[in-house]
This record gives C-alpha cells, sequence and structure tokens, in this order.
C-alpha cells in the first residue's frame, strides 16, 4: 500500500518518510527491489538507496557446491583407504604364497606372469568393490526416495563408472605387491617357510 505524503501527514503525522519496509513474497524480493524506486518516486528513483535480501537462489548454489565439493573429498579419501585396504590384502596373500611363487618360477613362469596374476587378483577386488558399492548405493538413494515418497535420481553413468574406478584403484594398489611377488627368485621362494 503507498499512501500520497498528504495522507501520510495528516492521518499518520509522519511529516518526512526517510525509510520504507516493503515485505515480499518467497522470491520476489529481486523484482520488487527493482521497480519499487520507480513505483515510490518516478521523478527521481536513482535518488532512492534499495538494500535487498541475497538471492536465494545463489544461497543455494553456494552451498550445494560446498556440499558437492565436500562429498567430492570424502569419495576421494574412501578411494584412497580402499586402495590401502586392497594394496595390504595383495601383499599378505605374496606373503602366503611365497612358495606357490617360487613353484611357479621353478616351472618357467616368467615375472611378468607372476606380476599380472597378482594385478589381475588386486583390479578383480576392485572391480568386485566398485559394482557392491554401486549396487549398496542405489538401493540406499531408492529406499530413501521411497520412504519420503521423493523421486529417485540416479545418474546412469556414475553406476558404470564406479566398477571401472575401482578396477583402476585395484590396478594401482596392486602394482607394488606384484612387483614384490615378481622378482622373488625361485630358489630363495621355495626355501622359504610356509
Amino acid at each position: 500500500m503507498i499512501l500520497p505524503p498528504t495522507t501520510a501527514k495528516g492521518r499518520l503525522g509522519l511529516d518526512l518518510v526517510n525509510r520504507v519496509l516493503i515485505n515480499t513474497s518467497l522470491g520476489a524480493a529481486q523484482q520488487v527491489a527493482r521497480q519499487s524506486p520507480i513505483a515510490l518516486s518516478p521523478n527521481n528513483a536513482e535518488a532512492l538507496t534499495v538494500l535487498a535480501p541475497p538471492d536465494l537462489s545463489k544461497a543455494r548454489k553456494g552451498v550445494q557446491g560446498d556440499v558437492n565439493g565436500l562429498f567430492l573429498v570424502l569419495g576421494l579419501v574412501s578411494l584412497i583407504v580402499g586402495a590401502i585396504g586392497i594394496a595390504n590384502v595383495t601383499l599378505v596373500t605374496v606373503m602366503e604364497r611365497i612358495g606357490e611363487i617360487g613353484l611357479r618360477r621353478a616351472l618357467g613362469a616368467s615375472r611378468r606372469q607372476i606380476a599380472g596374476q597378482f594385478l589381475m587378483e588386486s583390479t578383480t577386488v576392485g572391480l568386485l568393490g566398485g559394482v557392491i558399492g554401486a549396487a549398496l548405493g542405489m538401493v540406499v538413494v531408492v529406499s530413501v526416495s521411497a520412504l519420503k515418497d521423493w523421486t529417485p535420481v540416479l545418474d546412469g553413468r556414475l553406476a558404470l563408472g564406479a566398477p571401472v574406478a575401482g578396477a583402476l584403484v585395484g590396478l594401482l594398489a596392486g602394482v607394488y605387491p606384484s612387483l614384490r611377488a615378481s622378482r622373488m627368485e625361485p630358489v630363495e621362494a621355495l626355501r622359504a617357510p610356509s
């Protein structure tokens, strides 16, 4: 509601108005802030200073960007922890199978074949971890969406990319254990206690 100056002075006792507060509907503040100087002072709109609350969509995008960044860091930390776990399991497997490695080397297996075997094992562990993780993630998203009456939004590229990422992490995690296994000499490996 806008009052003419004479009505404001006569009925409300307002001589000089230097501040106006305008309540708006949610999401309309920016448009009202652009239009109110023209409506309040059409001849001298530039003389008015308008302070509008920040645009909620910008704040939402900022918060969403921060949350996405946090999840990205969390995912990277999980990949690193998974890689360390795969490397540790593969290294323990190598140490437990010293006799087998020595026997295979004595029967003519090359260093490359030994390294390939352990790389394949660690890559398979990573691939299986990616498949299980993607499947569990999809089940959780669909379950929470069903409980909250939301529409589940799943990105197929991420679901297909998780096993590939898991396999790559497994491959990288298996490099050191497979190199260690391939460097064993047959005679020393066969003499090692089982």
